[in-house]
């Protein structure tokens, strides 16, 4: 009922949830919990077959928690980032790589993904900065992942509107293109980190646009935000360069 599968497909669907515990050695109602989990967001066929491969190989990788939560991670990805199934191997490797890099979980991450992935991504981002710039925050303020992926949905959702683009213009800050279109918020933060770098920690200019961008209630996020971006591109780089990481820990 729940995959709308035929007897014959459903069979097949059974052959492999035990192969897949028999290879990877990960019980199979584990990987059943997963299939519902899939089956219930519309996933089916030969995706649904190719997803939980992937998200049986993370039980094996080391920075990964529950499986089902990395399953609803999963869910929120293909959802919000729309690259389909076939990307999902690459995204949650460079989950997996974030986390064993830096101080951060691979449940942090997945956090992030399921209540922010959806405005970055409209905003113009893409996973991999987003993975970046919340490590950048975590890493330094070890506050929960909770109470900074909503800061950073604020952040993301003020820092594009064309009241806050005019207002950091009087500091010689521009977040359009040529075209008059916005940069993205991986290049802003990236832009403002650069522009503000020579304000010191009490500069009431740098506290004035870091309220601008997060209000008074996030301004604690994104002062690490605009500090420590450094660490965000090296967070970034790993992310770009860890497609195959899962596989490491299932060969």
């Amino acid at each position: 009922q729940i995959t709308g599968e035929n007897l014959n497909d459903l069979g097949k669907l059974t052959k492999e949830i035990t192969s897949l515990a028999t290879e990877f050695g990960v019980a199979s109602n584990e990987i059943l919990g997963v299939t519902n989990i899939l089956a219930q967001a519309g996933i089916k066929a030969n995706d649904l077959t190719i997803a939980i491969r992937t998200l049986t190989k993370t039980k094996l990788a080391p920075t990964f928690g529950d499986i089902q939560d990395t399953a609803e991670g999963a869910v929120a990805l293909i959802a919000q980032f729309e690259q389909g199934v076939g990307a999902l191997e690459r995204q949650l490797g460079a989950v997996n790589r974030v986390a064993a890099e830096f101080a951060v979980e691979s449940q942090d991450l997945i956090e992030v993904i399921r209540r922010t992935g959806g405005v970055f991504k409209a905003s113009g981002g893409d996973l991999e900065e987003l993975l970046a710039l919340f490590t950048s925050v975590r890493a330094t303020t070890r506050e929960s992942a909770e109470s900074i992926a909503t800061a950073l949905k604020t952040i993301f959702t003020r820092i594009q509107r064309p009241e806050t683009i005019q207002y950091l213009r009087q500091f010689g800050i521009e977040l359009v293109d040529l075209n008059g279109k916005f940069v993205g918020p991986y290049e802003a933060v990236r832009r403002l980190s650069q522009e503000l770098s020579s304000l010191g920690e009490g500069d009431i200019r740098f506290i004035s646009i870091a309220e601008e961008l997060g209000g008074y209630r996030q301004i604690g996020k994104v002062i690490p935000l605009l500090r420590q971006f450094e660490t965000a591109e090296r967070a970034r780089q790993d992310a770009l360069e860890a497609g195959n990481s899962l596989n490491e820990f299932s060969a």
